[in-house]
């Protein structure tokens, strides 16, 4: 019968179990980096379209906390909470959501033209945030 031997196999096995814990470190620490710059990213791209008509429209771009299980992590930007004010037009005095603001503003309606400025900081923050992102991994899997 044939026998097989290893060297150094313990070694391989404690530098992957590095790894992990580093890209467990890790992760949390890049989503919220890269958040923080499309954050700003949104809200520039918002007040540069003229997308203020309520007051705290801008001021509700955030991003949400870390959200996912143990192999899938991922965070999410937008516009969160309630406006002071319903629509007024249709005799809705219920505050409306900041994320239904963005939406019509994104999209526009047959009676507002779109003006995308989650698209567009997004397309525009893209390379800032990867590498904003990398420039963690790096640091933590490499220091």
């Amino acid at each position: 019968m044939a026998e097989f031997n290893t060297v150094g196999l313990e070694d391989i096995i404690d530098a992957f179990s590095r790894r992990e814990q580093a890209t467990v470190q890790a992760v949390p620490k890049m989503l919220k980096a890269g958040a923080d710059v499309l954050v700003e990213a949104q809200k520039a791209e918002a007040r540069a379209m003229g997308i203020e008509e309520t007051a705290g429209f801008i001021q509700s771009i955030k991003a949400t906390a870390i959200k996912g299980d143990d192999t899938e992590k991922h965070v999410d930007v937008y516009p969160q909470g309630r406006a002071k004010h319903g629509n007024d037009r249709k005799g809705d005095k219920s505050n409306v959501r900041y994320a239904t603001i963005g939406f019509v503003a994104e999209y526009g309606t047959s009676s507002q033209q779109a003006r995308p400025y989650m698209t567009a900081a997004n397309a525009k923050a893209h390379d800032k945030v990867v590498e904003t992102q990398r420039q963690i991994w790096e640091s933590e899997n490499n220091g």
